[in-house]
């Protein structure tokens, strides 16, 4: 598909009238991506309130979309800042039910999706979206007996360090999901981390024995690979056992969603070249997959 047929495409999941709106932008703004061999990026901005044309005051999240060329890449063309008040115009988002009763999917709320034709005004300032930025930066603060956990609203969880074993962890708690906005907590998942803290030896000696059954050859794989990249001989490679594969890993980071599967990161401990060790662990405790990212 050619850049004429992507614009098109674009254009068709979109209505055609062109609207005014003043919106609040998130704290995710200048991402972009680009699908298979498309030719166009998409860049997006997340807004997180706005004043349609009738000017009455939106909440709740939303996004703004456009496309821009390779060469456009620099700013994405319109240069948007996280939590900052535009004018704007724009063409709502129009999904269509076909496309996703073919997947047997339901059609998703978009009321609050944009394409971005235009940024009129910069840096304005509505009182109504002034509040709103200023409820949506409140700090939201959960204390416990393992730490304190500060909200990331733009990411749905709480972060903080907690002593683990003896080490720093990062540790990441998904808000519950009954919680209102302003009154977030993450009483789950910080149940789930309770527990497994309890016996954070015992449990973290299980996730990392798991790892290395599960990639143990992997590693010598890379460990291989790596020496003869190098142009070394490969009979000087030291093998890697689950027990040494055991011993070189380090819990770095602790990501557990509300309803009560966590998700392990491990140094690697250079087995895979600097890549992070993840462990899926469901919620009753049970362990389905290593694997290695990043």
């Amino acid at each position: 598909m050619g850049e004429k047929q992507e614009r098109e495409a674009f254009d068709r999941r979109h209505a055609s009238e062109v609207v005014e709106i003043t919106v609040l932008t998130g704290t995710t703004v200048g991402g972009a991506g680009k699908a298979g061999d498309a030719v166009l990026w998409t860049p997006s901005a997340d807004v997180i309130a706005h004043v349609n044309q009738d000017g009455a005051v939106v909440t709740g999240d939303g996004r703004l979309s456009w496309l821009a060329t390779d060469e456009q890449r620099a700013t994405w063309i319109h240069d948007l800042q996280a939590h900052t008040q535009y004018v704007v115009r724009v063409r709502r988002t129009d999904p269509d039910p076909a496309e996703y009763a073919r997947y047997g999917q339901p059609v998703p709320d978009l009321s609050g999706h944009f394409a971005l034709d235009e940024v009129v005004r910069r840096d304005v300032h509505v009182p109504a979206l002034d509040e709103r930025l200023a409820a949506y930066l409140a700090p939201v603060v959960v204390t416990s007996d393992l730490g304190d956990f500060t909200l990331e609203r733009a990411y749905g969880h709480f972060s903080g360090e907690i002593d683990w074993a003896g080490r720093s962890v990062h540790v990441l708690l998904d808000v519950d999901d009954s919680a209102a906005e302003g009154a977030e907590t993450c009483e789950a998942a910080l149940a789930r981390l309770t527990s497994y803290a309890a016996d954070a030896a015992g449990t973290d000696a299980r996730w990392r024995a798991y790892a290395a059954t599960t990639l143990v050859d992997l590693a010598n794989d890379w460990q291989g690979q790596a020496v003869e990249d190098e142009g070394e001989d490969e009979g000087e490679v030291e093998e890697v056992t689950p027990e040494s594969f055991v011993r070189r890993i380090r819990l770095s980071e602790l990501a557990i969603t509300s309803d009560g599967a966590a998700t392990p990161y491990y140094d690697d401990g250079d087995l895979f070249l600097g890549h992070v060790v993840l462990v899926e662990v469901e919620p009753d405790g049970s362990m389905t997959d290593a694997y290695i990212a990043g």
